[in-house]
């Protein structure tokens, strides 16, 4: 038995006190990873123990492996018969030989794109593009889910199966909100710092997600109602679509009327669960001349910021969208 399942990198601003977005609690990610673990157990007590089971972890290539390094042989569960295997290499290539795979997982990767392809002129994500942007980094998206279905389903064996949890919208095209009107008061606040000169204007301009996180549910059967001849040939099996609208838990996500107490941890949570991914981001778009404590400061400045929108909207219960699809790889 083989597993694939990319991850994701994390990068936390708090220590011990407050938990990054591996942690969080009710984060999809580690809902994810705690079914996976929990699958491996069955595999081993429930069939047979002597059962050998290579798991191989996918991240993007860029990303931080010696902290996936670190979680993998910290975790205790991942041990006896279980071999752990690290692939820096994208997702959007085939990244295992033909045949090789029994079960592959992923979870919360797709929506980064991979490449970009488009400077987004008026904001710093999808959701701030406009209509020549919005095209561009559809196709891309588009382009990107084909690859992503065909490479893994080279991988797959015959009656494998290919399990994903997107990010996405629904039907309804409802979008995530980690906060209060959601991407676009993220990007505001870069946009506020562009205007009192925090960051220069060329580096507003380079701050870009390049990530499709809308895709709806047709989008992920494309390559099923498209009638691609290497879905076809592979003989992939579109076996379910369901998009699911996740809050995420923690106590004082739930208290109505919140006293300041409550509001300062409600807040410092919620830039918990953005700051592993935004950071980069945000990161990526100051200029090299800028010394490394420089960009710091203004990373944290920009979190301020996001900390103190999130105590004075203290009532919004944060909620992602994802999409799960399952695909078969059928036998002849």
């Amino acid at each position: 038995m083989s597993s694939f399942y990319p991850t994701m990198k994390m990068n936390t601003r708090f220590g011990e006190e407050v938990d990054d977005m591996y942690n969080i609690h009710g984060h999809v990610g580690n809902l994810s990873r705690a079914a996976i673990l929990q699958s491996l157990n069955v595999i081993q007590t429930d069939f047979r123990k002597e059962q050998a089971i290579v798991v191989y972890y996918n991240d993007q290539p860029m990303n931080d492996f010696n902290r996936l390094s670190k979680v993998i042989q910290g975790d205790r569960k991942v041990r006896g018969n279980i071999y752990p295997v690290i692939i820096p290499r994208t997702m959007y290539e085939q990244c295992l030989p033909n045949n090789s795979l029994d079960l592959a997982i992923s979870s919360v990767a797709t929506h980064y794109m991979s490449k970009q392809v488009c400077q987004i002129k008026n904001g710093i994500s999808i959701a701030d593009a406009d209509d020549n942007e919005l095209s561009l980094m559809r196709e891309q998206a588009k382009a990107d889910w084909r690859s992503f279905v065909i490479s893994r389903g080279r991988e797959l064996k015959p009656g494998g199966f290919l399990v994903t949890m997107n990010i996405s919208s629904d039907d309804s095209g409802d979008e995530p909100m980690l906060v209060e009107k959601g991407a676009l008061r993220l990007g505001s606040f870069v946009s506020d710092m562009a205007k009192e000169r925090v960051i220069t204007k060329e580096e507003y301009l380079a701050t870009n997600f390049n990530s499709s996180y809308m895709r709806t549910p047709a989008e992920f059967k494309e390559p099923f109602t498209s009638a691609l001849p290497e879905v076809r040939e592979l003989r992939l099996e579109l076996v379910s679509v369901k998009s699911i609208k996740h809050y995420l838990q923690h106590p004082t996500f739930d208290i109505v009327n919140k006293d300041n107490t409550e509001k300062m941890e409600y807040s410092r949570r919620i830039v918990a669960s953005i700051y592993p991914w935004m950071h980069h981001v945000l990161y990526g778009g100051l200029s090299v001349s800028r010394t490394e404590d420089k960009k710091q400061a203004i990373v944290d400045e920009y979190f301020d910021r996001l900390q103190t929108y999130a105590f004075d909207h203290a009532d919004h219960k944060p909620y992602l969208i994802f999409t799960e699809v399952v695909i078969k790889k059928n036998h002849i």
